[in-house]
């Protein structure tokens, strides 16, 4: 008898109590891990302000990951009472918008101070990448958890703090699956050609961004991803204190993790 109960869709998960508990496995080891970086708890929501996503620029090249928060217009209560939905005519735009990456919040809050020490922060948390509205459940989701570990300082401090949780991740998924790989990487933005290929030389000759790779039913999937930011949010947020404060952050996505899982279990 099978008692899965994990309703997975291609937007979403659903998990019940044993899936639940693979993911807990992953994020505790990374949790016990973290302790080495003296890492400071911080809780991610899943709303946020337009002027942080201005700033972040993702109006221009990450505007196919956003999704606004519409909510029912109080004018057309009754209609969508009797219709028993919301529609572009009974809904109105909140202001709001769902976080696409979730160290995006933390950037504000050190917004104009001055950096008297490196940090590592981590949190937990839900994010949104509507990806176009190609989702698939397995490389993209709409909604998916992820542990965010952001680490602020001088650029020594941050290259050598992802290398080093780079390595011990690669480590622990090769218990998993031996077949796993590091690898330079770039972020899909949206754009023309030639923009898209001057921003992908940029990342790779700048080192910017390395991704754990694993293969699931043949396709390539990123179970995380290592980014490092140079002064692109320090400067932003006024906290570089002339270029010697830059930020890094590592991603790890919950439930591509539990994919793999749940693959090599039914091979």
């Amino acid at each position: 008898m099978n008692n899965n109960r994990s309703i997975l869709y291609n937007e979403y998960f659903c998990l019940d109590e044993k899936d639940c508990s693979y993911i807990e496995e992953l994020d505790n080891k990374i949790c016990e891990f973290l302790k080495i970086f003296k890492a400071k708890n911080i809780i991610i929501p899943s709303f946020i302000r337009r002027d942080i996503l201005e700033k972040s620029g993702y109006f221009g090249k990450n505007r196919h990951q956003l999704t606004a928060v519409a909510v029912a217009h109080p004018d057309h209560y009754e209609q969508i009472e009797a219709e028993r939905e919301i529609t572009d005519e009974t809904s109105q735009l909140s202001g709001l918008y769902l976080t696409p990456a979730a160290c995006l919040h933390v950037y504000p809050m050190f917004e104009n101070q001055v950096i008297s020490e490196s940090m590592c922060l981590t949190g937990k948390g839900k994010v949104y990448r509507y990806e176009g509205g190609k989702h698939d459940g397995l490389q993209h989701f709409w909604e998916f958890n992820v542990r965010e570990c952001i680490f602020i300082g001088s650029e020594s401090y941050v290259r050598e703090s992802l290398e080093q949780f780079e390595k011990w991740l690669y480590q622990y998924v090769l218990t998993i699956d031996e077949d796993a790989v590091v690898q330079p990487a770039f972020d899909h933005f949206f754009g023309s050609s030639n923009q898209l290929k001057a921003w992908k030389k940029f990342q790779l000759m700048n080192q910017m961004k390395r991704e754990l790779i694993v293969h699931i039913d043949e396709r390539e999937i990123a179970l995380a991803s290592f980014n490092y930011h140079g002064t692109k949010f320090s400067k932003t947020y006024n906290f570089d204190n002339s270029n010697e404060i830059v930020t890094g952050c590592v991603g790890v996505g919950h439930e591509r993790w539990l994919r793999l899982i749940k693959w090599i279990n039914e091979k």
